[in-house]
């Protein structure tokens, strides 16, 4: 239907004047709108009645289409048939419908009830509406609803959740008779806000009303209260309570988890004497928060061994804690069966699962398989591409989401503008800035890290320090882009006043900002300033040098020809020095024509790899270097023997938004004919030009 797809109104048209309802006198026990059905059946045709039922029940089973196609075709739309409607399209995941689909109730001209009221306020919730919240407030007091305590929870939630506070309280003030709910909402309200002391207070006006607060009450309270109150709660459920509940368990075991108390965590779960699938799910993610992922996959597997049926939630989980490809595999096939494929969370998690194991065929064929993919699928996808390399792919994911509608965020902006700066794409890289110039992104974080890591590997470094200045707030990814920047662009007095600037604002220094630090020195030739921050690193912040590092300091010692000490620090070394080290160390000896020490990083390179191309080369040209052609002729003739061949060097240009790739003697591309007829024309024009210097 039309309202489905429908953008929420920033204010639709509310009656000006609906009829006036009494205010209610009591309420169902059951909370859905399809209860009020029965009691109004004399009022109402058989077949309003049915209907009326049957889309409760659709809704309520997930199918969101079936339930819409089946209000399309009711001949009278009643409150309660809309009523059901726009709850159920919240209760699917879709709020922003339903708000739509309540505009369109007032529009028809049907008077909303309580029940109706109700759902409407809580797609506002969904979407963080708050003007319309506002205005079905107003609608609500001229009804007669204001009083209700049903209707004063559902505000009290929809101003909390929306930042203003002090309207969920005047909404409480102003209930005739506040129940447990409505209590229990302020409660919530305060927690949600910080306000503990406050949330404490009305505990104990509740109390003091004669109302006892109940499990949802306390486990409100848990949900963020700090841990010296949460165990206060803790000790009152004993006492009042017990604790079989399986609802107030899983706060409980949440609470606990979250303050990294996971044996007390344990404790409770262990205690319990029947537990659901909340309660095995609490405890997975108890685990994941601890970083054992084995163990949050193995209460999973526990939960299906005691008979317990996993929901959507726990696949969800289950898959974010899934590190093997065969057990994700097993997990995306008993999705299938269970039919929890149609929840996105799910096919949301089977996306990073793939994505994380490097399949990214799979991955697009979930992605292709979700019927309405939402920015997340869209993200999960798009970081997988960059992450796994496909750059050019995760490109084309950004543009595909700009083109369907979908409004970029900062993750998907900076897995986008990091593929552009991997394939040097600066043109592509400026659209995308532009974007997120539009949308308020660039100067997140981030978006912003990642624009300065695009301009910088494309030769941009003022650009990239541009994007710095504009970011509000940096963090030591900022300072680690712009210093590598520099660094990269041979600059490294720039490199280290980022360094200073980075240390005078607060920042702390880790080993990525060191080792750009290095870089820059090591390109510059300014080998004594590199010794000093070597040394700063280790001595004064702590910090234990990598092997990157230390690969950084023989390539240093070795460029300026100090051949002793570089061999020293290889020896001094924690750890055993590695392919990268001795091929550093080699292409030292080949600038300075150090035979003698050539020689040893070469036999030391052909122990760790004797297939790699750059030893043999290397080697070959030393001798060559020294006029030693038979022992420079008997490196080759090893690398011939081997097998080893020297890997083509590719270079690529950007063409209208395309790159295109090149490799000595290739055919491939499909331009091939045309670019080979226009190089040998510049051959040519080239030998003449030579032939007119030989004959001036």
């Amino acid at each position: 239907m039309a309202a489905l797809h429908a953008k929420v109104p920033p204010a639709p048209r509310l009656l000006s004047s609906p009829p006036t309802h009494g205010p209610p006198s009591g309420r169902p026990n059951a909370a859905s709108p399809g209860s009020t059905a029965a009691a109004k059946s004399r009022a109402q045709p058989p077949d309003v009645v049915l209907d009326c039922k049957r889309l409760d029940r659709l809704m309520k089973s997930g199918r969101l289409a079936d339930a819409l196609d089946l209000f399309d075709r009711m001949p009278r739309k009643t409150v309660v048939a809309w009523t059901s409607a726009i709850s159920g399209c919240t209760r699917n995941g879709r709020p922003d419908a339903a708000v739509a689909m309540f505009a369109g109730m007032l529009e028809s001209g049907v008077a909303p009830n309580d029940f109706a009221c109700n759902a409407a306020l809580a797609a506002c919730v969904g979407t963080g509406a708050l003007a319309l919240g506002e205005q079905v407030h107003s609608l609500a007091v001229r009804a007669g609803f204001a009083g209700d305590a049903w209707i004063g929870s559902c505000l009290i939630e929809l101003y909390s959740k929306c930042g203003s506070l002090l309207a969920a309280k005047d909404v409480f003030r102003q209930m005739e008779s506040p129940d447990v709910v409505g209590y229990t909402s302020l409660v919530s309200a305060l927690c949600r806000n910080g306000e503990f002391e406050q949330a404490v207070e009305v505990l104990g006006q509740m109390m003091m009303q004669g109302l006892q607060p109940n499990e949802h009450t306390m486990t409100s309270m848990l949900a963020a209260c700090p841990r010296v109150l949460g165990e206060q709660i803790h000790g009152y459920m004993l006492k009042t309570m017990g604790l079989q509940s399986v609802y107030a368990s899983s706060a409980l075991i949440d609470f606990y988890s979250r303050n990294y108390d996971f044996d007390l965590a344990k404790t409770v779960f262990e205690n319990l004497d029947c537990k659901n699938v909340v309660s095995w799910c609490s405890m997975m993610l108890l685990y994941i928060r601890d970083g054992r992922l084995e163990d949050a996959f193995r209460v999973f597997i526990g939960m299906i061994s005691e008979g317990v049926d996993p929901n959507e939630f726990a696949f969800s989980i289950a898959l974010g804690a899934c590190e093997s490809i065969s057990l994700g595999r097993q997990l995306h096939c008993s999705a299938i069966k269970r039919n929890l494929l149609t929840d996105i969370r799910v096919s949301n998690d089977l996306l990073s699962m793939y994505g994380r194991n490097g399949l990214v065929e799979e991955l697009e064929a979930v992605l292709d398989s979700i019927e309405n993919p939402d920015l997340v699928s869209w993200t999960a996808a798009l970081s997988a591409n960059f992450q796994n390399g496909f750059s050019e792919k995760a490109v084309q994911l950004l543009s595909k989401m700009h083109s369907e509608g979908f409004t970029l965020n900062d993750y998907a902006f900076s897995s986008g503008l990091s593929s552009c700066a991997d394939l040097a794409l600066l043109d592509q890289g400026r659209q995308f800035h532009c974007l997120a110039l539009k949308l308020g992104c660039d100067s997140k974080i981030c978006t912003g890290n990642a624009l300065i890591n695009m301009y910088s590997k494309c030769g941009q470094i003022e650009s990239a320090r541009l994007a710095f200045d504009v970011m509000h707030c940096h963090d030591v990814t900022s300072w680690n882009s712009l210093i590598h920047g520099f660094a990269h662009h041979g600059d490294a007095n720039l490199a280290m006043e980022a360094f200073t600037e980075m240390c005078a604002s607060g920042g702390k220094p880790d080993e990525s900002t060191f080792l750009g630090v290095l870089v820059g020195c090591n390109h510059a030739g300014l080998i004594k300033e590199g010794e000093m921050f070597f040394r700063l690193m280790i001595d004064q912040c702590g910090i234990t040098p990598t092997r990157s590092h230390y690969a950084c300091m023989i390539d240093m010692l070795g460029r300026n020809g100090r051949f002793v000490e570089a061999l020293h620090m290889i020896e001094k070394m924690p750890f055993e020095p590695d392919a990268l080290m001795w091929k550093t160390l080699l292409a030292s000896c080949k600038l300075h024509g150090n035979l003698e020490i050539g020689k040893l990083a070469a036999e030391k390179l052909m122990e760790l790899s004797e297939r790699d191309s750059a030893t043999y080369v290397l080697m070959s040209n030393i001798y060559a270097m020294r006029e030693e052609w038979q022992d420079a002729g008997r490196v080759r003739r090893r690398m011939d023997e081997m097998g080893v061949k020297k890997d083509a060097g590719w270079s690529w240009i950007e063409v209208k938004n395309e790159a295109h790739a090149f490799v000595a003697r290739d055919m491939t591309h499909p331009d091939s004919a045309s670019i080979y007829q226009i190089l040998g024309e510049l051959v040519d024009v080239m030998q003449d030009t030579d032939d007119v210097h030989m004959q001036i």
